[in-house]
């Protein structure tokens, strides 16, 4: 199937910002959205461009930090659904999908889809 993207982009977190849209080919109902990820990175780096920063740690639902706004939908379409589990089969053949970070005041764009968790990880390591 193929799935075209429209990226937020973004040098720092001092830059301006802007979508980028992209076409990935080959893509299978069974890779998760973050693998969908892995494929286009690896064709950007193929043609000499930036890879998209995206966070990911465990990709087994269990961190939070993959979490992205698909659609205009934190995590994307499905309920309780994680980013890293979030398959592509939740998707059409030809859909554009919209990915924007995670946006909150207290989680700046460090780059792209990447954002500062330091807010979050104090509150969690002093036992919030």
């Amino acid at each position: 199937m193929k799935i075209n993207l429209k990226v937020w982009r973004q040098d720092g977190p001092k830059k301006k910002g802007h979508f980028e849209t992209y076409t990935v080919n080959d893509v299978t109902e069974e890779m998760s959205f973050l693998e969908m990820f892995d494929v286009l990175n690896d064709e950007l780096i193929k043609t000499g461009k930036n890879p998209i920063a995206f966070d990911h740690d465990c990709r087994e639902g269990i961190c939070g930090m993959c979490s992205m706004v698909i659609n205009g939908r934190p995590h994307g379409p499905h309920r309780l659904t994680t980013t890293c589990q979030l398959l592509m089969r939740a998707f059409s053949d030809g859909e554009t999908i919209t990915v924007e970070p995670w946006r909150a005041g207290a989680f700046p764009v460090i780059r792209d889809l990447a954002v500062d968790r330091g807010a979050f990880d104090r509150i969690v390591q002093a036992g919030g």
